[in-house]
């Protein structure tokens, strides 16, 4: 396959949509010799923070001179983000490798009478070909929805955490809060330890019952085990994490209230690592920590004016995302970007957020699943009348320059869907 050839085959088996179950990938799994059951494993779950989790306990990881990949989703700007070895995309040859493998094991699945695999299980079963292939030492690997019946869920980890559970994805995982956390509490295996982000009381019965069930070690991140000491003029938070063993002062440079107890959870885990007899050293969890990055959270994209893009898509992020302008950044008008899915709880969260903003600017994300822009002006008119409807993404983008002064702030956010291209927009901006 050429890498054109690949990324088509990949984009043509959406069309099989979501069908949640594990029987499709182990088969596929199966026929590739099993690599998943050669790696050694960190299982990440949650509605928000899982994505941050995963990255900042990738780098300690890097930083200590492990061999680690990591996969992640969606992707920002380009499909090989989703699967990284120490760091690095993986390169267009190598995907275009395992996923031809991956295709012919498809074919096979398929004529023996199992319904055709989805798009999340083929760049599944890929990304464990690929990690088992290059010999990692650990995989750190994000769940993409739910955890029960989630493609990635055929492993046994070393290490399972549940970050932030909230109202996300709730036609597919449940509409209230205990039947999400049955979702996630799927990642709990037998005998495997769980660290668990502060939860919810709902949530946190759920997952406490699920790890007693399985004899799973339930490590607990205290709320006021992670305090936010000050934000420098570089936008680095200098926070103190306490734990039962040990004290960490450090200078994290991912910004939002939101990364301290996320940042909480990974060095919670980090700590049972190192009780499973992992080598991680002090130094090594200070310095990868202040070095990780995470494309389209909080970012900053220019200053004067201040160009911010951030991926929050659901009710619970926009929350995250509202408190955190106000903490982390000094403005004086703000002209949001707004982009929504359809499927998403979208009067709530244009509630949230559009009474901050001076302007509005509602676009279209490029998903199959979006909110038009022209649909989404009449949901954010209702909490702001000085907003408009603009469908290309340039041409917003514009606009919102045109509106703003130095000391103004341009927001963009909504979705995941919408901040890879306007990054590259940015960019490339004049």
């Amino acid at each position: 396959m050429t890498y054109f050839e690949t990324i088509n085959y990949i984009k043509n088996t959406a069309k099989f949509g979501t069908n949640l179950g594990l029987e499709r990938t182990n088969k596929i799994l199966e026929l590739l010799g099993n690599p998943h059951k050669q790696i050694k494993c960190i299982h990440i779950a949650g509605t928000n923070g899982k994505g941050s989790t995963t990255v900042m306990i990738s780098n300690i990881l890097i930083e200590e001179g492990y061999r680690v990949g990591m996969y992640i989703s969606p992707y920002i700007e380009v499909f090989e983000e989703r699967i990284q070895l120490n760091g690095n995309n993986i390169p267009k040859d190598d995907l275009c490798n395992v996923v031809e493998e991956v295709s012919k094991a498809v074919d096979e699945v398929v004529s023996l009478g199992y319904s055709h695999p989805t798009e999340f299980e083929i760049i599944t079963c890929a990304m464990f070909l690929y990690f088992c292939k290059h010999n990692v030492d650990y995989a750190v690997i994000e769940v993409g929805m739910g955890g029960r019946l989630d493609s990635t869920n055929v492993i046994t980890p070393i290490l399972s955490i549940i970050t932030s559970i909230s109202y996300d994805h709730m036609q597919i995982l449940g509409d209230t809060l205990s039947k999400i956390a049955y979702e996630k509490a799927g990642i709990i295996k037998k005998n495997i330890p769980v660290v668990l982000y502060p939860q919810e009381e709902d949530s946190y019965k759920v997952i406490k019952d699920a790890a007693h069930e399985r004899n799973s070690k339930l490590i607990e991140v205290q709320k006021n085990s992670v305090t936010l000491k000050s934000i420098d003029d570089n936008c680095f938070q200098h926070i103190c994490v306490n734990t039962a063993k040990e004290k960490y002062e450090i200078k994290l440079s991912l910004l939002g209230s939101h990364q301290l107890l996320n940042c909480a959870a990974a060095i919670y885990a980090v700590e049972e690592l190192i009780t499973q007899g992992i080598r991680i050293q002090k130094s090594s969890i200070l310095r990868a920590l202040e070095n990780v990055k995470w494309p389209g959270r909080l970012e900053v994209m220019q200053k004067k004016p201040l160009v911010v893009i951030d991926g929050a898509h659901n009710i619970d992020g926009i929350k995250m995302l509202s408190k955190s302008i106000d903490t982390y950044f000094k403005y004086q008008k703000l002209i949001l970007i707004l982009g929504i899915l359809a499927d998403k709880q979208v009067d709530n969260m244009a509630k949230i957020i559009a009474a901050k903003a001076d302007k509005i600017i509602t676009i279209t994300p490029h998903n199959a699943r979006a909110e038009s822009a022209d649909e989404l002006l009449k949901v954010v008119s209702r909490y702001n009348r000085n907003c408009e409807a603009v469908n290309d993404y340039e041409e917003a983008y514009d606009k919102a320059l045109g509106y703003s002064e130095e000391n103004d702030m341009v927001l963009i956010s909504g979705s995941l869907s919408t901040i890879g291209e306007m990054k590259k927009i940015i960019r490339n901006y004049r």
